[in-house]
């Protein structure tokens, strides 16, 4: 059998290919057989009670919470010195002075001069 057909995707190729159909109808029907195993030892994980009505309210978490308070920092490439509190005293040298060694214009517009720390 020729499976030289150019309009046949590489993984329709591979289905031709009797090997690979055995390989693959095995495992799926293996498969099978350990779903109807496991569901009739009643080993699967059991559906969560969601409320149909409701189906986006708040449920109970699995295991009790430990964090009281969560900080949730976004940032668009790294973290800011301003956020991590870092002490940076080169900073107040470089006040005011413009960046040297990166681009002038970025996809976030024009790059500002350096500034020293607001804390």
């Amino acid at each position: 059998m020729s499976n030289s057909n150019p309009q046949i995707s590489s993984n329709g190729r591979q289905l031709l290919n009797r090997r690979s159909f055995l390989n693959e109808s095995a495992t799926a029907l293996g498969s099978i057989a350990l779903l109807d195993l496991l569901a009739n030892d009643r080993l699967l994980a059991e559906q969560p009670a969601i409320n149909p009505a409701r189906p986006f309210a708040p449920r109970a978490s699995h295991y009790p919470a430990k964090a009281k308070k969560v900080i949730v920092i976004f940032c668009a490439g790294a973290v800011s010195q301003l956020e991590t509190w870092d002490y940076k005293p080169e900073l107040i040298k470089y006040d005011g002075k413009p960046l040297e060694g990166g681009p002038a214009v970025t996809f976030q517009g024009p790059a500002g001069d350096l500034a020293r720390p607001q804390y």
